[in-house]
């Protein structure tokens, strides 16, 4: 006999269902902009599903569309919900006066980010005063593979063994011929990365661009953001400056975040 509750279920499954579609979508969307025809493929969804969530998405300000490419990108809404995470954030309320300081020493991009799943995320961003063509602040905010740029590498190097394990066996996305994609390198370059205490990347990006970053511990000296200085490879101060500032700039973080290196 069938239960009187299977509709609800079925209807709480379905609804369910949707809602995971679309912040799948919208996911996909803070990555990189993205076709509907693209997003469908993406999340599996057949092409009416997928149009329908989209419609709803635009409709409720989540997402936007550019009638004359048809690319989809994350909307005012979806920005306003955002802007909300960093309201009361500890490191973003109480870091831009001294990112600022670093990034008018180097003439830098210095950013801080946090992990998101298998993502790194930018919380907070300070442009150097000399303004650098093409690297837009937009991009800065930017979702990127962990296996990418100094910040997410540091990220993926002090996660657990299990999840660096379950990540490495899963395609590794390549933006340049210098982005690591095969697994024994990835591993190899993370326990490099705990040995040192900082990470460096050399246009696996971008061609022109390079970067160091450095953890970021909170009270229990647990790794929970980092924060990296990048520039175009030309315009990059030496290195050694670079990594000395890097350095400075994670333990000042840290300690406001409680850490105390006993």
């Amino acid at each position: 006999m069938s239960s009187a509750h299977e509709p609800e279920k079925k209807s709480e499954n379905s609804t369910m269902q949707s809602m995971d579609r679309g912040m799948h979508m919208l996911e996909l969307l803070a990555e990189q902009p993205m076709r509907a025809k693209e997003l469908a493929e993406a999340t599996g969804a057949k092409w009416a599903t997928a149009h329908r969530t989209l419609t709803y998405l635009r409709d409720k300000g989540f997402v936007r569309r550019d009638d004359t490419t048809g690319l989809h990108y994350v909307g005012r809404r979806m920005f306003a919900i955002g802007s909300a995470y960093l309201g009361d954030h500890p490191l973003f309320t109480t870091s831009e006066p001294l990112m600022r300081t670093a990034a008018d020493r180097i003439n830098g991009f210095v950013q801080i980010a946090e992990r998101d799943g298998h993502s790194s995320v930018a919380i907070a961003s300070v442009e150097p005063r000399i303004p650098v063509p093409t690297l837009s602040y937009a991009n800065t905010y930017r979702a990127y593979p962990l296996h990418t740029g100094a910040r997410g590498l540091v990220l993926l190097a002090y996660c657990p063994d299990e999840f660096i394990d379950t990540y490495a066996q899963e395609p590794l996305r390549s933006f340049t011929e210098y982005t690591i994609t095969e697994p024994a390198e990835l591993r190899d370059k993370l326990k490099q990365i705990v040995a040192d205490g900082y990470a460096t990347s050399d246009r696996d990006v971008t061609t022109a661009t390079c970067g160091i970053a450095a953890p970021i511990r909170n009270a229990a000296g647990e790794v929970t953001a980092s924060v990296s200085i990048a520039n175009y490879r030309e315009q990059m101060p030496p290195r050694d400056l670079v990594l000395h500032e890097v350095l400075g700039l994670a333990q000042s973080l840290s300690q406001l975040m409680g850490w105390r290196n006993r």
